[in-house]
């Protein structure tokens, strides 16, 4: 896999024309402060000794002869416009450097956030149990802000400061050699410790970045069920547990703020003292009278206009450790590997007649959730599947939607394997109405399609066949808004338009998974009567429950135990046999 670096590097290739561009700007603004410090000795003189501004060997080799002549004939009025055009060359060029290096940088992290959305969105659901809700809002909020920020900070300092430095030692190295060689070793004795900085650096950022995950995880749990915690007088551990985070991110900054101060003044005095031994060593030349004076000024203004250039090239090490820090979390999402994907050749699912599973055992982890079940689905037949938490009554739905693989089995739509089919056909095929309906904030026209092109005509069908035309009127129509999470409803409410929502996608299969658990006899008869709708005709319905007395109109009854089959048949007739299902229905009753 290629390094953080090359594909950094990956996100800006797009945008190549504009770093190119920038590069160009950079390199002739450096010029311009070259510029600065070659002219300032000659200058000097001019104004110390009058007369015309004389160049002497300064130019010779660095500069067109025709162009040494015409300075050395100027008058030293033109000093003060030679200094004014240089200023603005160099604003000219400083301004385009930085809005094509900002805006490259920027839409690179643009598209970077894009792909991490892309990502999540199309990742694997067990993914999200795992990481958990505010770690990954970090990671695509403030891990790709720091990308964004560190990386236009790294983009400077390599270009624009860098060719500033090369610019000014190339200058150095025009008046004498010995002198830019000792310049070239006081920028080379500054990259071991910069390194060394740079990876403790990185690791800190990195862990300065989990630990904000962390805070934002316990604020998210806080906020969405803060209830909860009211009722049931929790504050003060929630509090608890919020400090000791934020207390581990202190500990961590700190740790950080000793290394950043130790560093950049590190830097700066290994610098200072290589530039001063240097100028001193001019000086002694000049005394010895083997440089001239002038040189010796413009030698002494090259070298401290290099002191800013290679202070900022020494907060380098800190600005790259944040850049790959948080670049290396981005990429861990984007390379964390998908458990269910469109295999090579996946071809389109039309709509099934038919749904089997054949000897299909499904794992968690070391959890055996499914145990070798046979079940088969048909057309124009409910079938319900029973039985008591954590009997795999769940993980059925999910097989079907692809949200887990088999570890042994198989599942068919009318005797193909289903992952020999797209994702997006087979979930085409299929309406989920889920134990709590997610309800998006917007509109109820946008909620009820989910982003697709349906008429509205089928909409508002779907709206009636679910009993849910109420409901939406009542928040002013289709163009209507939900709060977010549907908030602005009742239970009974939501769950309504969430089978209008796998109503309008008018799917063949229609799953329901536990979807009057938690509601009260108004509202439970309000969806049995949308259920007999929904479920009538050529569909295959699937009703997940423990509760027996939604069973009104269900063609075939599965009874799952420990995931496993463990009774089949209609309900009657499981009465009649007076096993499992007859106990849980009398425990029901009782």
């Amino acid at each position: 896999m290629a390094s953080t670096d090359a594909r950094l590097w990956g996100l800006l290739r797009p945008h190549r024309g504009k770093v190119l561009f920038a590069l160009l700007c950079a390199g002739l603004s450096a010029l311009g402060m070259g510029a600065y410090a070659f002219l300032a000795g000659p200058a000097a003189r001019a104004l110390v000794q009058g007369g015309s501004l004389d160049l002497g060997s300064m130019g010779e080799g660095l500069l067109p002869e025709a162009v040494v002549e015409a300075f050395s004939r100027s008058l030293l009025g033109a000093v003060p416009m030679l200094l004014i055009a240089a200023a603005l060359f160099r604003a000219i060029t400083s301004a385009g450097f930085n809005l094509l290096i900002s805006a490259a940088v920027v839409e690179a992290a643009g598209a970077l956030r894009s792909r991490v959305f892309d990502r999540l969105l199309r990742g694997d659901p067990a993914f999200f149990d795992a990481q958990g809700t505010g770690e990954l809002v970090s990671r695509i909020g403030s891990d790709i802000a720091t990308v964004e920020q560190s990386g236009q900070q790294v983009a400077i300092t390599l270009s624009k400061d860098v060719s500033q430095a090369l610019a000014l030692l190339l200058v150095c190295a025009s008046i004498d050699l010995r002198l830019f060689a000792a310049s070239t070793v006081v920028v080379a004795a500054t990259v071991v410790p910069t390194k060394r900085f740079a990876d403790a650096l990185r690791g800190i950022g990195k862990e300065q970045l989990a630990a904000l995950a962390e805070i934002g995880r316990k604020a998210e749990q806080m906020l969405r069920n803060h209830r909860i915690i009211l009722a049931y007088g929790s504050e003060a551990h929630r509090i608890r547990g919020f400090a000791e985070a934020n207390e581990s991110l202190l500990s961590i900054m700190r740790r950080s703020l000793l290394w950043r101060a130790a560093y950049t003044p590190l830097m700066e005095v290994m610098g200072v003292i290589g530039l001063a031994a240097a100028i001193a060593w001019a000086g002694r030349s000049m005394l010895q009278g083997s440089l001239p004076p002038e040189s010796v000024l413009s030698f002494a203004a090259a070298a401290l206009m290099l002191y800013q250039p290679l202070k900022a090239i020494g907060t380098l090490g800190q600005q790259l450790a944040q850049l790959r820090g948080a670049a290396e979390r981005c990429f861990e999402l984007l390379d964390a590997p998908d458990a269910v994907v469109d295999r090579p050749g996946a071809t389109e699912l039309p709509p099934p007649r038919e749904v089997r599973l054949e000897k299909v055992t499904v794992r968690y982890g070391e959890k055996v959730a499914l145990r070798e079940v046979d079940l088969y689905l048909r057309a124009g037949e409910t079938v319900a599947l029973v039985g008591e938490s954590g009997a795999g009554k769940s993980t059925i739905a999910n097989l079907l939607l692809r949200f887990v693989e088999p570890a042994e089995g198989r599942v068919t739509f009318d005797g193909k394997d289903i992952r020999e089919a797209s994702l997006a056909s087979l979930r085409a095929s299929i309406g989920y109405v889920p134990q709590e309906t997610v309800l998006f904030a917007g509109d109820a026209k946008t909620n009820l399609s989910c982003g697709a092109k349906i008429p509205l005509e089928r909409l508002e069908a779907a709206a009636r066949a679910a009993n849910a035309e109420a409901v939406i009127e009542a928040i002013g129509g289709y163009e209507g808004d939900f709060a977010e999470g549907g908030k602005n409803l009742s239970g009974g409410e939501r769950q309504r338009v969430g089978v209008a929502r796998a109503l309008a996608r008018d799917a063949r299969i229609l799953i329901l998974d536990e979807p009057t658990s938690a509601l009260d006899a108004e509202n439970d008869a309000l969806l049995q009567e949308a259920f007999a709708r929904a479920l009538a005709g050529d569909r295959i319905g699937l009703l997940i429950t423990h509760r027996l007395r939604s069973l009104s109109g269900v063609d075939r009854v599965v009874v799952l135990a420990e995931g496993r089959v463990v009774e089949e048949g209609r309900p009657e007739e499981l009465v009649a046999r007076g096993g499992r299902f007859a106990q849980m229905l009398a425990l029901e009753a009782a």
